[in-house]
């Protein structure tokens, strides 16, 4: 039997015309359904076949469109080992979405690998920089890949600046963790430039700035608010088993933030589990009740009733600035792969949106506006 282990999981894959034909424009008061399928660039790859609620094998793309689903987040590496994550492939699965009237939340992790609160290693061709140095390039890279996607006629609706920047990001230029507690002028400075090429590049695109944790979120944005920073979304990673069970206190935490910094706030991390099973070798991060809100069982209409509760608590967030969630790694079922062991591999495949026979589970009906 699979070991289960629990310990926090930092997620952050992936992947033409003018923007002003793209049919990826939302209209302001949207609220956000979203999945991030960064993964998919891969696991497309092994021929993972998703069935529709008949059993039925259907494109994954035609069912997160069918779903309801409005949004698709996207992860972006500098310079990743084989291109998973990078520029060509983000561009190329745009217009994936593009085709499904799907809008693109770009998640920029300023690193050619994960990004995290833990791991914020800058990209290895920004290493020896200097400080100014470092700066200019953030600066020219985020005009350079948020235009690329403009000028294909793809521009995102959100540019995410980091992935769950809590420590700060771009190891040490702008580390705020450790030693380095008098660091946020500096972590500030970055920021100040990806925004500015952000606004220059696509002036329609929400920015976004992602701290790990709904709960403890609050002293990260205070440290910025002397800058003055310019973004419009704070973004939250909410996983139970590594957070607060209670949602009373969820709700709380976003008002707060809210309303504190008069900002939009957005969850762009969420799962939960369907069942506390598995499907093949691979240790999962979550498998027992200590792990999930206890009024939602690790069940298909448990899963179903935390996203439907999670929804609830946003709109109830003052002045309509709840805007949505997004749900990672939906699709990351168990897959014959090289994840850990030598037959398949997924640490995800009881959270994900498709069951262990890769049929579509009624979290999907989640979605629906």
């Amino acid at each position: 039997m699979k070991k289960i282990i629990s310990f926090i999981f930092f997620a952050g894959i992936f992947y033409g015309c003018s923007s002003s034909d793209s049919a990826t424009t939302a209209p302001p008061d949207t609220f956000y359904r979203g999945m991030d399928l960064s993964f998919q660039h891969e696991l497309s790859g092994y021929g993972v076949l998703y069935r529709n609620a008949t059993g039925n094998p259907e494109p994954l793309l035609d069912q997160v469109q069918a779903s309801g689903a409005n949004l698709v987040r996207l992860k972006l590496w500098h310079t990743p080992d084989g291109g998973l994550n990078g520029l060509n492939a983000v561009k190329a699965y745009a217009l994936e979405l593009k085709q499904h009237g799907l809008s693109l939340l770009l998640d920029i992790h300023y690193s050619d690998t994960w990004a995290d609160p833990a791991h914020q290693t800058p990209p290895a061709a920004w290493q020896s920089l200097t400080t100014e140095a470092l700066r200019e390039s953030v600066y020219q890279y985020t005009k350079n890949v948020v235009t690329a996607l403009e000028i294909q006629g793809t521009p995102p609706a959100f540019v995410q600046i980091g992935n769950e920047t809590d420590s700060g990001f771009l190891w040490n230029y702008g580390k705020v963790w450790d030693d380095f507690d008098d660091n946020w002028g500096n972590l500030a400075a970055i920021i100040a430039k990806a925004a500015q090429a952000i606004r220059e590049a696509s002036p329609s695109a929400k920015i976004i700035l992602h701290h790990s944790n709904v709960e403890n979120a609050r002293y990260y944005f205070e440290e910025l608010q002397p800058y003055a920073i310019d973004f419009d979304v704070i973004g939250l990673s909410y996983y139970p088993q590594f957070q607060t069970k209670n949602l009373t206190t969820v709700q709380t935490s976003l008002n707060a933030l809210a309303q504190n910094f008069d900002k939009d706030v957005m969850i762009v991390e969420t799962a939960y589990p369907f069942t506390f099973g598995y499907d093949d070798n691979l240790t999962n991060y979550i498998g027992d009740a200590s792990q999930i809100v206890p009024t939602y069982p690790a069940t298909p209409a448990g899963q179903k009733a935390f996203l439907d509760k999670l929804t609830e608590i946003l709109k109830n967030v003052p002045d309509r600035k709840g805007i949505g969630w997004v749900y990672w790694a939906p699709d990351w079922v168990a897959f014959p792969g090289n994840e850990a062991t030598s037959t398949t591999g997924s640490a995800w495949e009881n959270q994900a949106l498709w069951n262990f026979d890769h049929v579509v589970l009624p979290a999907i009906n989640a979605f629906q506006p």
